[in-house]
């Protein structure tokens, strides 16, 4: 379900992008060095833009060094960190494993039994240090995985859920900007539902599969459909965003909060002018 909120690369600068890019990579090395190697494939641009917003909006020490890495084995890559990114790891762990137990839930996959039993032990170690956090996804999981076996098609229910559990990930710590974060991260939620819901909707209908949008008859009812939603959930989200005094790399994230979240979208867009 992740992977909508990253950069729109052709509107950054180079050295906005390699600054970005940079922060990827931190996250990567984090990651291995709080959870082990195989904690990489967690990876994700959305935990890559929180890293970047908590670091902004805290104005956290950084520390930018060069190193190889798997993928980059003969040519040392810029990684840059702060404190942020032990947490961004430990919520990577969490929603990399509900996302993991989700899919043995809907599907019984063996792929995704093995995968939630390889970071059970893993998640309940956060479970156990974000406790708030890691109670909200519980909760707010559950709920939305009842609604979607329901087959339910209150739209607005599905979404809360899911931007109630973002929500609570949005926010570190509890203090004077968590309102603004709390609200940022239930509007990106909202969002990113509703976005992999319209990314879905022909791999669901054709697999018999539960989406929001499956009494659509086409994909351009369901783009037409989802769009006046999505603006208005990425305009509440861009509003609470512009609360918080996000200085440092600001231009990187409004580039991703204004333009990049709809790449996707744009591309199918695009696909589907064409092929009409």
């Amino acid at each position: 379900m992740f992977g909508y909120v990253r950069v729109r690369k052709p509107e950054l600068k180079i050295r906005e992008f390699d600054c970005y890019r940079s922060y990827y990579c931190g996250l990567c090395r984090s990651l291995k060095s709080c959870y082990g190697v195989s904690s990489e494939m967690l990876l994700s641009y959305d935990l890559t833009f929180l890293v970047m917003l908590l670091t902004s909006v805290y104005d956290l020490k950084t520390d930018t060094y060069q190193s190889k890495c798997i993928a980059h084995p003969f040519r040392k890559k810029p990684r840059t960190v702060s404190d942020a990114d032990s947490y961004a790891s430990a919520m990577s762990i969490l929603l990399g494993y509900y996302h993991f137990e989700d899919d043995r839930a809907d599907s019984g996959k063996k792929s995704a039994s093995v995968m939630s039993l390889f970071f059970k032990k893993k998640a309940m170690s956060v479970e156990k240090q974000y406790p708030r956090q890691a109670g909200a996804l519980i909760k707010e999981l559950k709920a939305l995985h009842d609604l979607e076996r329901e087959k339910s098609r209150d739209t607005d229910a599905l979404c809360d859920h899911f931007g109630n559990a973002l929500g609570e990930i949005f926010v570190w710590r509890e203090d004077i900007f968590s309102k603004y974060f709390r609200q940022m991260g239930y509007f990106m939620g909202r969002f990113i539902y509703l976005m992999d819901a319209v990314d879905d909707w022909e791999k669901d209908l054709k697999a018999g599969e539960f989406n929001p949008f499956s009494d659509e008859k086409s994909l351009k009812d369901v783009i037409d459909k989802a769009r006046p939603m999505l603006i208005r959930e990425i305009s509440q989200a861009s509003g609470a965003f512009e609360m918080l005094p996000a200085v440092e790399n600001a231009d990187i994230l409004k580039n991703i909060i204004y333009a990049g979240v709809w790449n996707r979208f744009d591309q199918m867009t695009e696909e589907l002018n064409e092929s009409i």
